[in-house]
This record gives structure tokens, C-alpha cells and sequence, in this order.
């Protein structure tokens, strides 16, 4: 065989040929040498000479810092979403991120007019409101103002599994539970934006709230009311809606936001012309109908919804609309616990987060300061064990209806915990 057909035959056969072109035979005593792919090394190699033919001695490779600080490399476990940063192997978990809690305060006229509207608030909130909550895992809470059996008025008595009792019949004191409160107390349509106001800090008559219904309401919450009334006594002056709107958010201690930033919606069913089709909402952009505009402008600046009283059959689609509504719209929070890793576990100096703009790679990273003071418009701080986001990042995925974040760690990121 040719010299040529010799070297062909070897580069087919991906076998290790010698400089005469002929394969090496490791039988006739000859020392066979393989060379396998391996990281960059640093340094001079090893070689030796046994019996006129030379081996290599390949080094251990070394990671190197470019910065010149050793940096932690946890190695790659593609499984758990790694992402490579240099020559630094981060792990990559998803946060246990959820929704901000929502208190939701339905506030019934319970005057002799109500009766029908009453019936269908009771046959509907556990089936279409309160289920739908809690199917999207969101940490809710439902407080009921209005006239509790066997009441002055009219009644109403939210029955299981939102509260503790079938109301057949009903016990003495509301049977309240975790996710229900009930503040007994009765109103008509003249005094209903009145009565919300003041029951704030009224002490309830079975001591449940003694410091009023703000006693109901949990910190850092977003709040939605769901108001019902004909509406037949109230004020029809747009400025009375806008005075209660001022007074509501300079309660004491504050729990529905800022003129420049409402941390409430006003959803309202009042006495007023059906929309088209009669079972769609009059959305904020809609002009006022029928009675109560005091009460229908607090929706219009709030952002909620308006209902017409007489759509009592259409109750239960408004408040599945109403629950998907508080679902879609209620944001994430700006603060989780740092996760727990698989194995081992997490440098907090070495986290960042990536988040993804609408829930689509590539990601925009967050990195750690020290504190709120210190706080940038891309940045996070860690405070008791949870990471939180700076006010302008936290403004920013907060708008972002499909953000995702994930956490990254274990890489030495420059994080200087001393500042």
C-alpha cells in the first residue's frame, strides 16, 4: 500500500497514525498516544521518553478569575436552568413569587328595596367570586358590611365555605373564618358613602372589630369594594363622589393609596339603565345612569364597574368577571423569599435576578445593593432573608402583566455587602 492510501485510510478510520503514515500497532509493542479534548490549560506540559517515544502529561485545568478574584463554580447541571457568566457556572431557580393579597369589602344596602339583590349576593359569591379566587391561588379575604340576622332591616348571612355556618339558621355572631369578616352594621342609599367612612373605626356591636373594619384589613393589600345600593337617596353631585374619594384615602392608618396612586377599586350595583347586552358592565368611560352619581363617580375614578340592581339572574357572570378581573389585574409582589437550592446552599451576596420583559428571554438582570437607601432603578436588596425590589424595579414588573423573575446565584458577582 502506498503511502498516500496509507494516510486515507487512517483519517477514515479516525485512527492515530505515525509520522510514516502508518497506524501504530499497539501487539508488536509499539506505545499507542491519544489525545482527548479538555479545557484551556494554563502552564507548560510534562513530557517524557520511554524506550524513544514520547507521552504527554496533560496538567489539571485551573479556573481563573479575569477580575482577580476567585469566583465559586458550581459546575453545570443543565437541568436546573444554569446559566454560564465567564468562567462561573450559575445556578438558575424560579422564585415562589405571587400576587399581592386582596381584601375585597362588599358593602350592602340592606333597606326593604334590597331583597332580591340580597338573595342573589347570597346564592352567588361563594359559587362565582370567592371559588374563582382561590383557584388562581391568590390570598384573599372577603369582609362583608351590612345588617347581620336578625337585623333592623333587611339581612344577609354568607354561608360555607367562605364563613362558618350554613345560616340555617344563622348563629348569633357571624361566623367568621380566616378568609370572612363581617361587620354588622346597617345602611340605606343616603348615608352609604357616609357609613363606609365611618365604620372605618366604629367599633362593631359583637366586638369582633372593636377598632371598626379597619381591624378586617390586612397591610399591603390591594382593596376592592363591591358596593350595592338602588341608590334612590344618594347625592347625584359628582363632587360628593370626589370628597369621599378624598376622605377615603386620608384615613388613618392608610390602606387605599395616595391621590396619585389608589391602591382601590369601586365596583358598584346600583339602580341604573342595563348596558348592551344587559349582563356587560358600564365601564368608567361610560357616562353616569340612573341614581347615585356620588356613588357611580367613585367607580368612574377608581376604575371599577358599574351594574345595574334589576340584572339580579346576571349576578353570578358578574362576579365571575369581577374575580378574573381582581386576578388579572392584581400584580405580583416586590418581595419573596430567597429560595431554597436542591442541594447545599445560597450565598446571598451572590444572587442576582433576571427578569424576563414580558415573560420572554433574553433577561433584564437586577443587581444587589445593600439597602432601600442605596436603591437604583435595576436593583434589589435582601432584608430578613427575602429579596426586594427597589421602588422603580418594583414599578416596573409591576406593570409588566407577564413578567417573570428567576434568581441566579453562585457566581461572585462584585457584591460588596459592607457597601
Amino acid at each position: 500500500m502506498s503511502r498516500t492510501h496509507s494516510l486515507l485510510l487512517c483519517a477514515l478510520l479516525l485512527l492515530a497514525c505515525g509520522d510514516d503514515g502508518r497506524p501504530q500497532d499497539t501487539a508488536n509493542g509499539a506505545t499507542q498516544t491519544t489525545t482527548s479534548p479538555g479545557p484551556t490549560t494554563l502552564g507548560p506540559t510534562d513530557a517524557t521518553t520511554t524506550d524513544g517515544t514520547t507521552t504527554v502529561d496533560e496538567p489539571t485545568s485551573t479556573t481563573v478569575s479575569t477580575s482577580g478574584t476567585p469566583k465559586l463554580d458550581l459546575g453545570v447541571q443543565p437541568d436546573q436552568g444554569d446559566m454560564t457568566t465567564g468562567e462561573c457556572a450559575a445556578q438558575m431557580l424560579e422564585p415562589q413569587v405571587q400576587s399581592i393579597p386582596v381584601d375585597v369589602i362588599v358593602v350592602v344596602d340592606t333597606s326593604n328595596s334590597m331583597q332580591a339583590a340580597i338573595a342573589a349576593v347570597e346564592a352567588s359569591i361563594n359559587v362565582d367570586f370567592a371559588a374563582i379566587l382561590a383557584a388562581s391561588n391568590i390570598d384573599y379575604r372577603v369582609i362583608v358590611l351590612g345588617d347581620y340576622p336578625p337585623g333592623d332591616q333587611l339581612s344577609i348571612c354568607i354561608s360555607s365555605p367562605l364563613s362558618g355556618t350554613d345560616c340555617n339558621a344563622p348563629p348569633p355572631v357571624p361566623a367568621v373564618t380566616e378568609r370572612y369578616k363581617h361587620y354588622d352594621a346597617a345602611t340605606g342609599s343616603g348615608a352609604f358613602l357616609a357609613n363606609i367612612l365611618a365604620w372605618y373605626s366604629a367599633p362593631d356591636v359583637h366586638g369582633l372589630a372593636p377598632g371598626g373594619y379597619k381591624d378586617f384589613l390586612r397591610d399591603g393589600t390591594r382593596k376592592v369594594f363591591l358596593a350595592m345600593t338602588d341608590g334612590s337617596s344618594a347625592s347625584d353631585t359628582d363632587a360628593d363622589g370626589d370628597a369621599f374619594d378624598a376622605a377615603l384615602l386620608a384615613l388613618n392608618p392608610p390602606h387605599f393609596g395616595t391621590p396619585g396612586a389608589r391602591d382601590y377599586v369601586f365596583h358598584t350595583i346600583i339602580d341604573m339603565s342595563p348596558n348592551n347586552p344587559p349582563d356587560a358592565p358600564w365601564l368608567p368611560g361610560d357616562p353616569m345612569q340612573g341614581n347615585g352619581d356620588s356613588i357611580q363617580r367613585v367607580s368612574v375614578l377608581s376604575g371599577g364597574w358599574r351594574f345595574p340592581l334589576s340584572q339580579t339572574g346576571a349576578f353570578g357572570v358578574l362576579f365571575q368577571e369581577i374575580a378574573k378581573d381582581v386576578v388579572e389585574s392584581t400584580p405580583i409582589a416586590c418581595s419573596f423569599p430567597i429560595p431554597e437550592p436542591p442541594m447545599g446552599e445560597i450565598d446571598p451576596n451572590t444572587i442576582e435576578i433576571d427578569y424576563q420583559v414580558g415573560g420572554i428571554a433574553p433577561p433584564k438582570p437586577f443587581h444587589q445593593v445593600v439597602d432601600l437607601a442605596s436603591c437604583e432603578p435595576d436593583a434589589f436588596y435582601i432584608e430578613n432573608a427575602t429579596v426586594v425590589l427597589c421602588p422603580a424595579a418594583c414599578a416596573e414588573v409591576q406593570a409588566d402583566q407577564a413578567a417573570k423573575l428567576d434568581v441566579r446565584y453562585g457566581c461572585d458577582v462584585g457584591f460588596d455587602p459592607a457597601g
